[in-house]
């Protein structure tokens, strides 16, 4: 479990065997919480871990059409009654609020800041509170996310990563939406300074990933079918 140390924001993440990082993001003070990208796998920690700490759920977030997990978005809603925001041109009929970038929803004594940030995915967001960013697959650690896959571009995804690094100051911590190698999280001065694809030049960027074509998500079909419903 992670605290922020400036409005004692707290954060928990919890990982599937994927590689999927999901959390919970709550204040501590008024127990309200928002969820993030909840994979079906660990769904039934999350749920315990709401009622372990009497956490309110407010907010179910998706920053984005997952293509390799099922999302446990609606299970949650049903068990806690929280509405469920994406973003405006999202496909799945489940989403009670459509985002369209700008919004700040109040969360205890301070407020999730969205970002549409297209790229990986026409509907990916990333949000922002105190401190965090929660990218999502739009930077990952030591990486971004493919653009190779239905809706993806390349140049959108180059001009996500600056803004997100134009918004976020270098102590910002990153919580991404995937690690494969067991880290928990980043900040935006470590990827600046070890991440190969941020000091890219927006032609440098746009030719390597056009040209990146990693194999289909083994669950690919079945992701985005159920996802999309």
């Amino acid at each position: 479990m992670v605290e922020n140390e400036m409005n004692k924001i707290e954060i928990k993440q919890f990982r599937s065997g994927e590689g999927c990082l999901s959390y919970i993001v709550y204040s501590p003070e008024t127990k309200e919480a928002a969820a993030i990208d909840i994979t079906r796998g660990i769904g039934e920690d999350v749920t315990a871990f709401l009622a372990e700490q009497k956490l309110s759920l407010i907010y179910i977030f998706e920053t984005h059409t997952h293509a390799d997990h099922f999302s446990f978005a609606r299970e949650l809603q049903e068990k806690t009654g929280a509405k469920i925001y994406m973003y405006e041109k999202a496909g799945s009929r489940a989403k009670d609020m459509a985002l369209k970038g700008g919004e700040e929803l109040p969360l205890g004594n301070t407020a999730i800041k969205i970002l549409h940030t297209p790229g990986h995915a026409p509907d990916a967001i990333t949000l922002f509170v105190d401190g965090s960013v929660f990218t999502g697959d739009t930077i990952l650690i030591g990486g971004t996310g493919r653009t190779d896959l239905a809706g993806g571009n390349s140049l959108e995804l180059y001009t996500s990563i600056r803004k997100i690094l134009e918004i976020c100051p270098d102590e910002t911590t990153i919580y991404p939406g995937h690690d494969y190698k067991g880290r928990v999280s980043s900040v935006i001065e470590e990827e600046k300074k070890n991440n190969p694809r941020l000091p890219l030049s927006e032609d440098e960027f746009v030719r390597l990933m056009d040209a990146y074509r990693p194999p289909l998500p083994k669950l690919f079909d079945e992701a985005i079918k159920e996802n999309t419903r």
